[in-house]
């Protein structure tokens, strides 16, 4: 099979407009939609507006594609999507996260017309920001009449070193299997389902990701009619009440849950954001990531595999009870769940970074018969299509005990009112806006409730049903667990960050528990301000952040990729650092009332620069492993603060610019350890700062370009903000400017946005020419800086695998 990109050259518009826009995918036409507080959308999806997009590509009938067999892949499209080839309704897809094929060959004409709709009118139907449109990429495979399927070879880890290759192909036909490590060829068969042993064999796991391939032929008569390759790692899954064993070593899951909108450039779904997301979480000490509440992207997937980077993939927020008027719950949901779920494990099959499906989040009606019954149908269904991985869910005891007594939180469709436009009133059904609200209100309470004997008897029903059990803000369960059942496999599948150091105290001492995955590790677009700490002027009474709500604000790092304070107390507590951290509350809102939030109770800064804010007082904080720490500014001793739970703070530090340094010392006294800030001097410039300096002419690499507002020293100036304007000139696009500022009346598109903290981020695409490409960025009162990136001509081929062109991991430019 050829695999042709077919991002290319593609026109949208939106129903009911007469402009047509020419596009390459993937692309989100929700980031371009207006952002309005009456929107129905809600602060879920951050106020935007929904739409119907109709997506159209002409394509000729190459010759060489005559008597062959065409297939149209999909890998995301929101939502509803409808295919059209020609006039022909030929495919559809409900759900907005799977990836779907299309067969184009009794269709197909010498010039085609091919249209993709995807209907994201009726809103709210999302807990998150969904984007809208054909946000992942678009695939064209072409093969003989005899091929083998996509997703068809499947490679499962017998022992550590023994494989099985099997192949599902069309027609007829002889299949050869050959193993190659890097170019070498090491092991090979012969058969439709065919064992093979590895010599010399190298493991898989987060700490030596090791990549194989697999060249999988389909032969007649000694000719080849189809290849498929395929990356693959060789690692074994075990897990019991004892823990979870990758390759036999005991492994501790310090996980974070992710949504999959990326940031700036919205959800569109490229290559380079889903490495550089992976790569930045690894660095901040995450080993695991929890694909919050879809099927991760196959970019994404690559990139674990090739980082080392554990996964839980999920299905489903929803089951039959809606969260939200018109998600995909009840009959969406009954119809399609099982293409849905087989889509989901064809596409990870064959990486190793996954080591768990879960088959839903938050069900309430876990705690019901039905609901019930049907996870068990759901987990074997599961376990029928692959056997070697764990299936989970994340289970809320607090909804679920609740479902068991017959109340609930989240409501059905048919009991909403519809507003003029067909949207349902946000007011007429509770949504998880409401839950959110009610679990900032309750606290620890959620928590304690899920240790009673109305969540144990919820429990006991469902441990038998799954592999591992999940439980969502949980942590009180953990000892019960342990003593009771202690032959039961559970997960901290989402928790607080705040909560950390206890959990991870609980790992460490409860076999039975594996891990924890945080809520959330980077921050998102949407469920707007849940995590945002509010300052209000006590003078006016009004929000200091200013603009419209569009970030949910709690991620340990900010949509742009920079890692908080937070980051750094996360490592000390999984020894992973012994440095200590260093971090000021915001200096600026000494006259603000501050409210925290359950998933994010500090928004310290690692700074010392605070413009304008001279004689201000504000928190201090210092994450270290000592004993005690002393605060010292510009030399005075400052105070000295025992340290509890790996945090010491030292209450209203006035701020004077200078030198900040914090000292640790251990029981005995003896020093282990120093954190220091220095304050920005002289006027503010802009640095910018690529994180490449080549691009391909694909029309799919991305080059991330960090702007930030320094001090003559270079030091970020954090109180300094001010819009800044960016232009891209030459050969790409801009893809995204924006700031991790949870309130703007900016819009991520235009070029057009205020620093945060001093920092903002563009990101440059690359066109389908070769040349230069310059990013020049303007601000009142600043000098104007460029960065030049250099595009690479890259032919008609656009190869990601060391693999020939015939195969499905070559892919070809149209």
């Amino acid at each position: 099979m050829i695999k042709y990109d077919f991002n290319r050259e593609w026109t949208y518009y939106k129903e009911g407009s007469d402009s047509k826009k020419k596009v390459n995918l993937p692309h989100d036409a929700m980031i371009y939609e207006r952002r309005n507080r009456e929107n129905p959308s809600g602060g879920a999806c951050a106020y935007f507006d929904g739409g119907k997009y109709i997506y159209e590509k002409q394509f000729h009938m190459e010759e060489e594609w005559r008597d062959k067999v065409l297939i149209l892949e999909c890998e995301g499209v929101y939502h509803n999507a409808t295919v059209i080839l020609n006039g022909n309704k030929i495919g559809k897809r409900a759900y907005g996260y799977s990836n779907f094929y299309t067969e184009l060959t009794p269709y197909l004409k010498a010039d085609n017309m091919l249209e993709i709709i995807a209907d994201n009118e009726k809103t709210p139907n999302s807990r998150w920001y969904s984007g809208s449109g054909i946000y992942r990429g678009v695939n064209l495979y072409v093969s003989e009449k005899n091929y083998i399927k996509p997703n068809g070879v499947k490679i499962d880890t017998l022992t550590e070193s023994k494989i099985s290759v099997k192949t599902d192909f069309v027609g007829m036909g002889n299949i050869n299997v050959k193993i190659y490590d890097k170019d070498s060829l090491v092991a090979e068969g012969k058969g439709q389902d065919v064992e093979i042993v590895i010599p010399n064999v190298k493991l898989w796991d987060e700490d030596a990701p090791y990549l194989y391939r697999c060249c999988v032929e389909l032969t007649n008569d000694g000719i080849v009619n189809d290849s498929q390759e395929t990356k693959f790692g060789i690692r074994t899954i075990k897990w019991s009440g004892k823990g979870l064993f990758i390759n036999g070593k005991n492994t501790l899951i310090r996980g974070t849950c992710i949504h999959h909108d990326n940031g700036v450039i919205g959800a569109c779904n490229f290559r380079d954001a889903e490495y550089r997301r992976v790569r930045i979480l690894k660095e901040a000490g995450f080993n695991a990531i929890r694909s919050s509440h879809n099927p991760i992207s196959k970019e994404m997937l690559e990139a674990c595999d090739e980082i080392g980077m554990y996964v839980m993939d999920e299905l489903y927020d929803y089951w039959l009870i809606h969260k939200n008027p018109y998600d995909h719950a009840d009959n969406d949901f009954l119809n399609d769940w099982k293409k849905d779920c087989e889509a989901m494990i064809d596409k990870d099959y064959n990486h190793p970074s996954v080591l768990m499906y879960s088959i839903g989040n938050e069900i309430s009606e876990l705690g019901t018969e039905k609901g019930q019954s049907l996870c068990k149908e759901m987990a074997e269904y599961v376990k029928a299509k692959d056997s070697k991985r764990a299936v989970t869910c994340g289970i809320n005891l607090l909804l679920a005990t609740m479902a068991a007594k017959g109340s609930g939180i989240y409501g059905e469709k048919k009991d909403g009112k519809e507003n003029k436009n067909g949207s349902m009133s946000m007011d007429s059904m509770p949504t998880s806006t409401f839950y959110n609200i009610l679990m900032n209100k309750m606290g620890g309470i959620i928590d304690k409730m899920a240790a009673k004997p109305s969540a144990d008897k919820v429990c006991d029903i469902l441990a038998p049903l799954l592999d591992i059990s999940g439980y969502n803000y949980a942590t009180s369960r953990y000892d019960k667990e342990q003593k009771q059942n202690s032959d039961r496999c559970i997960v901290g599948s989402e928790t607080l960050p705040k909560t950390l150091y206890d959990n991870w105290q609980y790992v460490k001492k409860n076999d039975n528990l594996i891990g924890d995955f945080m809520w959330t590790g980077w921050d998102y677009i949407g469920e707007t301000g849940i995590g945002t700490i509010r300052y209000m002027s006590k003078q006016t009474r009004k929000n200091a952040i200013p603009g419209l709500p569009i970030l949910a604000g709690c991620g340990v790092i900010d949509i742009c990729g920079n890692m908080r304070p937070e980051v750094g107390w996360n490592k000390l507590i999984w020894g992973l650092q012994d440095t200590p951290v260093l971090a000021v509350e915001p200096m600026k809102y000494t006259n603000c009332k501050r409210a925290a939030s359950m998933w994010r109770n500090t928004d310290a800064v690692a700074s010392w620069s605070w413009d304008g804010c001279e004689g201000n007082k504000s928190d201090v904080i210092v994450y270290t492993t000592a004993e005690y720490a002393e605060l010292f500014c510009n030399g005075r001793k400052v105070g000295r603060s025992k340290v509890n739970k790996m945090k010491a703070t030292f209450k209203r530090v006035t701020y004077e610019p200078g030198e900040l340094i914090a000292k640790c010392y251990d029981r005995q006294g003896r020093e282990i350890g120093t954190a220091k800030l220095i304050s920005a001097t002289g006027k503010s410039n802009l640095k910018l700062t690529a994180e490449k300096n080549t691009l391909n002419s694909n029309g799919q690499d991305l080059c991330y370009v960090q702007v930030d507002l320094v001090g003559d020293n270079g030091i970020t100036k954090v109180n300094s903000d001010q819009v800044l304007t960016v232009e891209v000139k030459g050969a790409g696009v801009l893809q995204g400017f924006g700031s991790a500022t949870p309130c703007t009346n900016h819009n991520y598109y235009n070029g057009k946005f205020e620093t945060f903290y001093g920092k903002a981020i563009a990101v440059i695409r690359a066109g389908y020419e070769p040349g230069e490409i310059e990013l020049v960025v303007r601000g009142e009162g600043l000098e104007e800086k460029q960065v030049k990136i250099n595009v690479n001509n890259w032919g008609r081929f656009f190869c990601h695998e060391e693999c020939p062109i015939g195969s499905v991991g070559g892919m070809v430019l149209l």
